[in-house]
């Protein structure tokens, strides 16, 4: 991970995840196990019910894209059904 920082999008709280190269190019579940660690360690309050699959969804599908945004409002429905919702379940707008 290169940053994470909260932020707000149109209304809606989320932790904006900017990967680092390394983590766009990797499948390893270790290495997203580790990002995730340091996800934690920089911004505690991101180790929240749903945050990590949406994290692990995002750099396996999304790894492409500038930021992830998390949002600790969507629900912690487990990693595949947040897969099938294009790591992005619930009501949540996803406006990025």
């Amino acid at each position: 991970m290169d940053d994470a920082a909260w932020v707000e999008r149109d209304g809606v709280r989320a932790l904006e995840v900017t990967p680092a190269d390394r983590l766009r190019n990797e499948t390893d579940p270790r290495v997203f196990d580790e990002a995730w660690r340091r996800v934690v360690k920089a911004v505690p309050e991101a180790d929240s019910p749903g945050m990590r699959d949406q994290f692990v969804c995002h750099a396996t599908f999304a790894a492409d894209k500038d930021s992830w945004f998390l949002e600790p409002e969507r629900p912690a429905v487990g990693y595949w059904k947040t897969v099938r919702a294009g790591c992005n379940p619930g009501d949540v707008l996803d406006v990025g």
